[in-house]
């Protein structure tokens, strides 16, 4: 290799106007702190008499330290000087190139200038292979075998440098930089020096290189490839997309695309005129505003340097954006190029798209964004003429049960349907908008009071119609709440907001109605926003207490179990049933943590009492729907397992409605509980949507006929009728009953004559603290039956025996 570019290439860059700069800078720097180090020496020798060894030792020190710091500090600015500046001067050294392979041998000569390289070579891509464009220093021969190494492909793939050892024609080090334009690789620059070190170790100064090398390159080859591009240029107009015109300052058409004959439809023969104004006399009558497109015209003619865009409609529906721009030739204007683009398809999406903003998506009915504009305007328009306006907002009931009984489909069937029929209830200039899953708002301008009770009741006429969806009879409701403006609002949000107030009152009285917001049910709000908090200070605090009400035995009068009844002892109000915070606690998801408290007391209680030698009973635990769906088996099994009590001494209670919403699930869950070994009996049946075939699926232990049976088996004969009717099923289906609500003799004596096995009620035991129940069970667990006479005593105790 030849050693004088390397001598040449270790000086050529101090004579770099930014290197030069921080060699001066580096040399002031020397001297300055050079200097100041000698300049304190007498200090040190004066004052603190250091002795001729502490000088010496300190000012080498001093000496080193500073020169490490210097290098160190100016080594790094070199490096960044050198990035900035290297990467102009290929940029400027090639750009005056004549071609692309002249500047690839430049490029050759600058990096042998710059770089502490012993030779370099520059090889481009084609199609897949690397061919050598220009080399200095390295025979083509080998150059080719260092090609055919991954470090090329590498450099390329990677679009950074890659560095390799090469043993010929004498061992050094290879690196493959990467030539790069608009993160396109071109090729590779080669680059052999004797050691990794110094400017080819500097990744960030060679990717810089390697872009310059390639942007020049690529401008050149645009240049080359300039002269083929222009005779192609009527071909290009043709086949553009846009319509291109060019107008000379006479006023007459130089030259035109297909593209503008087509979008205007204008005849070949008025074309072949040149005549421009006889053009635009054609085209305005094809436009929706023919003014505007001529006043837009007039004011870019009026100025020759001025440039124009526009978006101009035609009566078919068609849109174009139109562009205007000076026609220069050696800077002097000379005409006007006018070009069309078709935005027709742009424009329609864009409709789509601000449509879709502001209407839902399954019924096309304004959404809650456009709902809120459209009211917002509205109480501006009623402030002005002193008109009312009214907002109804209405949400239909149990729609969860129609999406998870029928599938989200029906569902959408529905709401589809629905948003029609309440579009017709309407006057053209009112609102309904979709703007939740099952809620609907209405905005209902000058009308009264009564128009608007009207309306509210068409509507609840119009939901509750059967009707059929998916091949399935349905027959829903709705709850709607009422606000008037001014009265019960003077904003968007008090309105809203009070009128879903309205609605949950309606919901509270017991749906399928409507109702006017009242300032009361503000207040009935806060009062349960603030029984929500006090029910979480309550779980946080244990503020819970279980009382337990026994389960007798028919036959027997004994105690064979206990039903755990949860009370809240508030620190203010005492005992709280729980009627007044169990539905609360079930919607803000309370019901979770109380369950499980509520199960795993009634668990441990009833394993203490057995570990004291009492009777043994099973308690039985309410499990709300919420608390089925969460790991029922798993907590269950996690209580059972903590406290050490055997399954069969507990009990769950199901209501019917806790199955209703996924049947075959909640059946997978009781069959999963049972075979642990826990009882399971179902509570409230057939006083909701239950059917027999709920007791043929789910596999249950015992039966309890509701309160609302009992309480009027001797004064209603088809409560008596029914209560019998189940006693004979459940017996019939291998079965248990439990009564529960006997609060009469007479109640009590008609359970016993039709054979109900357990009995439960304020007659036979009231809910009482387990101090209270555990002195029941210390006495004999043995209940008096009120009012049976000598032979049914006998009997029972014969029994008990």
């Amino acid at each position: 290799m030849d050693a004088a570019p390397v001598r040449r290439a270790g000086t050529a860059h101090r004579h770099i106007a930014p290197i030069r700069e921080v060699y001066r800078l580096k040399r002031f720097v020397q001297v300055f702190v050079y200097g100041t180090i000698l300049g304190t020496e007498p200090f040190y020798w004066f004052v603190l008499h250091y002795s001729p060894v502490q000088m010496i030792v300190g000012l080498a020190i001093g000496l080193m330290i500073a020169t490490s710091a210097i290098e160190g500090a100016f080594n790094q600015m070199f490096k960044l000087r050198k990035r900035s500046s290297y990467p102009s001067i290929f940029l400027v050294e090639l750009g005056v190139r004549a071609s692309a392979a002249d500047a690839a041998r430049g490029a050759l000569v600058t990096v042998r200038e710059l770089l502490d390289v012993s030779a370099a070579f520059v090889a481009l891509r084609e199609a897949d292979t690397l061919s050598l464009e220009a080399s200095d220093g390295v025979p083509s021969q080998l150059i080719a075998a260092f090609l055919q190494e991954d470090g090329a492909r590498d450099a390329m793939r990677l679009l950074e440098p890659v560095g390799v050892h090469i043993t010929q024609p004498e061992p050094a080090c290879l690196v493959f930089v990467p030539i790069v334009a608009w993160q396109k690789p071109l090729g590779v620059l080669g680059l052999v020096a004797p050691r990794y070190s110094g400017d080819v170790k500097d990744k960030e100064l060679l990717v810089g290189i390697g872009n310059a090398i390639g942007l020049s390159l690529e401008d050149l080859r645009q240049k080359e490839g300039l002269q083929q591009s222009l005779s192609l240029l009527s071909a290009t107009l043709d086949s553009t997309g846009d319509g291109i015109v060019v107008v000379d300052r006479s006023g007459a058409i130089v030259n035109f695309n297909r593209r503008f004959k087509d979008i205007w439809q204008i005849p070949d023969q008025v074309l072949e005129t040149g005549d421009n104004n006889r053009v635009i006399s054609y085209a305005l009558t094809q436009l929706e505003d023919p003014e505007e497109f001529l006043h837009k015209l007039t004011e870019v003619y009026t100025y020759d340097e001025a440039e124009g865009y526009d978006t101009i409609h035609f009566k078919d529906g068609r849109a174009f954006e139109r562009y205007s721009q000076p026609h220069r030739l050696n800077d002097v204007v000379v005409g006007r190029v006018w070009s069309f683009r078709d935005i027709t398809d742009r424009k329609q999406s864009e409709e789509t798209i601000r449509h879709l903003a502001y209407h839902d998506a399954l019924t096309d009915l304004p959404n809650r964004a456009l709902f809120q504009d459209r009211l917002t305007v509205a109480l501006a328009q009623a402030r002005r003429v002193g008109q009312g306006l009214a907002v109804m907002f209405l949400d239909l009931d149990r729609f969860k049960l129609i999406n998870d009984t029928l599938g989200h489909g029906a569902g959408d069937e529905l709401l589809k349907s629905l948003a029609i029929e309440l579009g017709a209830l309407v006057r053209q200039g009112d609102t309904v908008a979709r703007v939740g899953g099952d809620e609907f708002t209405l905005l209902l301008t000058g009308v009264s009071r009564e128009d608007v009770e009207q309306v509210a009741q068409r509507a609840l006429d119009t939901v509750r119609r059967t009707r059929v969806v998916t091949g399935q009879e349905l027959r829903v409701t709705t709850s709607i709440g009422i606000a008037f403006f001014p009265r019960d609002g003077a904003d968007v949000e008090s309105l809203l907001r009070n009128a879903d107030t309205a609605m949950y009152r309606a919901k509270q009285q017991g749906r399928d109605n409507y109702q006017t917001y009242a300032p009361a049910m503000s207040a009935e709000i806060l009062d349960r926003v603030s029984l929500e908090a006090e029910l979480r200070r309550a779980t946080n605090h244990g503020e819970f207490v279980l009382h337990y009400q026994p389960q007798v035995e028919a036959s027997t009068g004994r105690i064979t179990g206990a039903e755990a009844l949860i009370r809240w002892n508030h620190p203010d109000r005492g005992l709280i049933p729980p009627r007044e915070f169990i539905s609360v606690a079930e919607e803000c998801g309370l019901i979770i943590p109380i369950g499980d408290w509520v199960l795993e007391t009634a668990a441990r209680q009833n394993k203490e009492w057995q570990e004291r030698g009492l009777p043994r009973i099973t308690v039985t635990v309410n499990v709300a729907a919420r608390q089925f769906e969460q790991n029922l088996v798993e907590k269950i099994a996690h209580v059972l397992d903590g406290v050490g009590l055997d399954a069969s001494s507990l009990e769950i209670e199901i209501t019917e409605s806790t199955t209703i919403n996924d049947p075959d699930f909640a059946a997978g869950i009781l069959a999963q509980v049972r075979m642990m070994g826990v009882h399971v009996s179902i509570d409230d049946f057939g006083t909701g949507y239950s059917s027999l075939s709920y007791l043929k699926r789910f596999r249950i232990d015992r039966l309890k006929i509701d309160r609302s049976f009992v309480s009027d088996l001797i004064t209603d004969q088809n409560d008596a009728a029914i209560a019998t009717a189940m006693i004979l099923m459940a017996h019939g289906l291998g079965l248990t009953v439990v009564a529960e609500g006997v609060e009469t003799v007479a109640q009590l004596n008609f359970l016993l004559e039709q054979g109900c096995d357990h009995l439960q009620g304020y007659l036979l035991g009231r809910p009482m603290p387990a101090e209270d129940f555990e002195r029941l069970l210390e006495a004999g667990a043995v209940v008096e039956m009120p009012g049976e006479d000598e032979i049914t005593r006998r009997r029972r105790i014969r029994n008990l025996a």
